[in-house]
C-alpha cells in the first residue's frame, strides 16, 4: 500500500468514486442513497487511515465499507417498510375520533416549537418534507454532516420528551401524506 496521505486520497477517490457508485447502486437502486453511501465510505476510509492494515488493499477495503452501508441501508429501508403499514393503520385508524388525531399534532407542535430554529428546519425538510440529506444541506448552505447531526438531536428531544405514539405518529402522518 502507497503512504495513505491527501494526495493518494485524491487520486484514489478520483479513480474509484465512479466504480464504487455502480457497485453501491447495484445494491440500493437509488442514485442519491447511493452517493451518501459512498461519500460515508470515504469519509470512514480518510478516519481510520492511521490503523488501516499496511498489508491489506485499501480499495478492497473501501468496497467492503460501502458494501456494509448498502447493506444497512437496505435493512433499514426493510425495517421501514414492515413497520410503516401496520403502525399507520394502527395509528391512523379511521374509527379514531378527530379530536384525539388533533389533540396528537397539538402536543407535536408544541414541541416542535422548543426546537432550535435549524433543527426544527432540518426536521421539518428531513421528516416532513422527506428531503434528502444532501438536498438540505445545499438548500441550507450546510455540510451533509451538518445536517445529520441536527437532524439527530431533534430526533433525540423528541424521543426524550414524547410518548413513542406520538413520534411515530409524526413520521407517518407526514410521511404518508406525499
Amino acid at each position: 500500500m502507497e503512504e495513505f496521505n491527501d494526495k493518494y486520497f485524491e487520486h484514489l477517490f478520483e479513480t474509484q468514486f465512479e466504480r464504487l457508485m455502480a457497485f453501491v447502486c447495484s445494491y440500493v437502486g437509488d442514485e442519491e442513497a447511493a452517493k451518501d453511501i459512498v461519500q460515508d465510505a470515504f469519509l470512514t476510509l480518510w478516519n481510520n487511515r492511521r490503523k488501516l492494515d499496511k498489508s491489506l488493499s485499501v480499495k478492497s477495503y473501501l468496497f467492503a465499507i460501502a458494501q456494509n452501508y448498502a447493506l444497512n441501508y437496505l435493512r433499514h429501508r426493510k425495517v421501514v417498510a414492515d413497520n410503516e403499514e401496520p403502525l399507520s393503520h394502527y395509528l391512523l385508524q379511521e374509527d379514531e375520533p378527530v379530536e384525539n388525531r388533533e389533540k396528537l399534532f397539538a402536543a407535536l407542535d408544541e414541541k416542535l416549537k422548543e426546537l432550535p430554529p435549524q433543527q426544527r428546519a432540518i426536521l421539518e425538510k428531513c421528516v416532513i418534507q422527506n428531503k434528502k440529506y444532501k438536498e438540505v444541506a445545499d438548500e441550507l448552505g450546510i455540510s451533509v454532516n451538518t445536517v445529520k447531526t441536527h437532524l439527530a438531536r431533534a430526533l433525540k428531544y423528541l424521543r426524550d420528551n414524547l410518548d413513542e405514539k406520538k413520534i411515530l405518529f409524526l413520521y407517518i402522518a407526514y410521511s404518508t401524506k406525499s
